[in-house]
């Protein structure tokens, strides 16, 4: 599937819009002062303050940016370069009013007015058809900041898009026809929001964006690219057997089953839960403990569930995904030749929060589980509890306050410098486990981050090694 961009690219899922880059104006590639910056990270740094202060603070700093390529401070710019560099300030401020009250609501759970007047300034002022300025980073961020914002409104306001698949995707494409009149700037940003697209969820069912970005101009070295993943998805696959366990808005969703590399009619099984911040992923990321899992005999499957980018959909959508996949593969038991009580369940990042809340929640039927980098207390999560807090109590949902005794036996793969799902939660996790007496395992890695089995042989090859010193002392 990685037809686009790296391994690692793929797994970080959801968080395109915190990407950082630089101007590409020499008067901005030093390193800017605090008080001066307009980046990406700089908004986060201020997503707490209110929508006023946020906003005249952010002046400031454009001001403040403007200055430094005046004349005066700047004399040995040339009028191209001091062009360039103002018209990177003026992008970077855009996109910092557009981007703060998504960021703001989803950090501090406060909202920002639809109609805020400065986020309203910052979007007229994007000049959408400008050919010239398309493969400039800032811009591009800029357009990305917009398309975030105004495909977010249409998904919930379009009712045709609150239907099939690949919702967001869609939004973003008639976003796009609706504000561009240019092929060519249509071209470049159809063909880099497939490209993400396919990379992040997979090529199911975007044949028509296809056509679209190929009426559009998008060359056909791409388009053939385009094609030939989607072909891919659509064809039977040779080294397993896809099953559809459920079909939601006419869109099927699979569970994808590996054999067991070995000869028997009572397999333990595996079932796995990809991450993606729930927004995006693919069923087939699993690094790793699918592959070492399989060859040590178990039937892996690898689940298909709904996100925010394919669906709109929201972790309750998983969680329920995730309990129907499990019941499934119960009664398919003879079928697909498992000992359902020999049933381990495992993820990464959000996968692997859906993970441990099968593992706690759902104990009757699982017996073991895995996680890599998971999130073990959502309800400490202000997103998470934003929108699912309204429907469900987030506390009950969060392993790390709901494990008992009736827990099954578990393993965890966590660095400690991990920056999106805290190493202190699982290290909590796995002490509550010993305190009740359920073997456990927390497997450190002193560096890495969250992405860190994305990053080092070695950490992968004692993952592996530590998985199996597990299974073996669940004598399966």
């Amino acid at each position: 599937m990685q037809l686009f961009r790296s391994v690692f690219l793929s797994a970080c899922l959801g968080l395109a819009l915190l990407s950082f880059s630089t101007s590409p104006a020499r008067a901005q590639e030093a390193q800017v002062d605090e008080k001066h910056d307009l980046s990406m990270r700089a908004m986060i740094r201020l997503v707490h303050e209110k929508p006023a202060q946020f906003n005249k603070l952010w002046a400031e700093r454009r001001r403040l940016q403007e200055r430094t390529l005046s004349p005066k401070l700047a004399p040995n710019l040339r009028d191209d370069e001091r062009k360039a560099g103002l018209q990177n300030v003026q992008w970077q401020w855009a996109a910092g009013l557009i981007n703060y009250p998504y960021f703001h609501q989803r950090e501090t759970g406060g909202v920002v007015a639809a109609n805020w007047k400065p986020k309203r300034d910052a979007i007229k002022s994007i000049q959408f058809n400008d050919e010239a300025d398309i493969e400039q980073s800032n811009f591009q961020l800029l357009i990305q900041a917009w398309l975030h914002d105004e495909a977010g409104r249409l998904v919930k306001q379009d009712p045709e898009l609150q239907r099939g698949d690949n919702r967001w995707l869609r939004a973003n494409f008639s976003a796009l026809d609706k504000a561009i009149t240019s092929n060519k700037a249509k071209a470049h940003f159809k063909s880099r929001l497939l490209a993400e697209h396919i990379d992040d969820n997979g090529p199911k069912n975007v044949l028509p964006q296809i056509l679209s970005a190929e009426k559009n101009g998008v060359s056909s070295e791409q388009i053939a690219k385009f094609r030939a993943a989607y072909e891919q998805e659509t064809q039977a696959p040779k080294d397993h057997v896809a099953y559809t366990y459920q079909t939601v808005d006419g869109v099927d969703l699979q569970l994808h089953v590996f054999p067991a590399k070995a000869d028997t009619k009572d397999a333990p099984v595996f079932i796995w839960f990809h991450g993606g911040s729930w927004s995006t992923g693919h069923w087939s990321y699993c690094p790793v403990v699918c592959r070492t899992l399989q060859n040590r005999g178990f039937v892996v499957v690898q689940v298909e569930y709904r996100t925010s980018q394919r669906f709109d959909g929201t972790p309750l959508n998983a969680l329920a995904d995730a309990e129907h996949a499990i019941d499934w593969t119960i009664a398919h038991s003879q079928e697909l030749g498992i000992n359902p009580k020999k049933l381990m369940v495992g993820g990464f990042s959000s996968g692997g929060a859906l993970a441990s809340q099968m593992a706690v929640l759902n104990h009757t039927k699982v017996s073991a589980a895995a996680y890599m980098s998971g999130g073990f207390n959502p309800s400490r999560d202000t997103w998470y509890n934003s929108v699912v807090g309204p429907l469900r109590d987030t506390k009950q949902l969060s392993p790390l306050l709901m494990v008992n005794r009736s827990s099954p036996p578990q393993i965890l793969f966590h660095a400690k410098d991990d920056e999106m799902c805290a190493y202190q939660d699982a290290q909590s996790l796995a002490s509550k486990l010993t305190a009740l007496e359920i073997p456990n395992r927390l497997v450190s890695f002193e560096q890495g981050g969250h992405f860190f089995v994305f990053k080092n042989p070695a950490d992968r090859q004692r993952i592996s090694s530590e998985l199996l010193s597990f299974v073996e002392q669940l004598k399966w």
